[in-house]
């Protein structure tokens, strides 16, 4: 499941030295001693983007788009108590569920949340959210 940033065209392409851990396309990835894949948990301003290119981390740099404001496309679980979204859940700030390179949003995590929902399409099981400027590290 890959989250897609919405609208890249004049969005800068940005690169960060890469960690320990190979990142792949359409990937948040955080800064954590390096380009990092974001987990469903983190804390502080430590989002760098959306990785535009898979990178190996014997390749020196990953690139990513800056994501300060940026819509994304993400899709949600579906597999929990909450199985669609609804106009008063815009607004909200969600947590995602990560799992083997995967990355979605979990509609029945509240805590810790850094997804503000913005919309949505029940049918596609797909959100857009805008990621909380707080936890940003990079503001373009």
């Amino acid at each position: 499941m890959a989250i897609k940033v919405k609208n890249t065209e004049g969005r800068p392409i940005l690169f960060w030295t890469a960690s320990s851990t190979d990142v792949i396309k359409d990937q948040l990835i955080i800064s954590s001693s390096g380009a990092f894949p974001a987990a469903a948990a983190h804390s502080g301003q430590t989002i760098l983007g959306v990785t535009c290119e898979a990178q190996a981390t014997t390749s020196g740099l990953v690139p990513f788009y800056g994501i300060n404001g940026a819509v994304l496309e993400i899709d949600f679980t579906t597999a929990g108590t909450k199985t669609y979204f609804t106009a008063a859940d815009l607004g909200t700030l969600y947590d995602m569920v990560v799992t083997a390179g995967d990355m979605v949003l979990d509609p029945d995590d509240t805590t810790g949340g850094f997804l503000f929902l913005v919309g949505y399409d029940n049918d596609k099981a797909k959100a857009y959210v805008v990621v909380d400027a707080a936890d940003l590290l990079i503001s373009c």
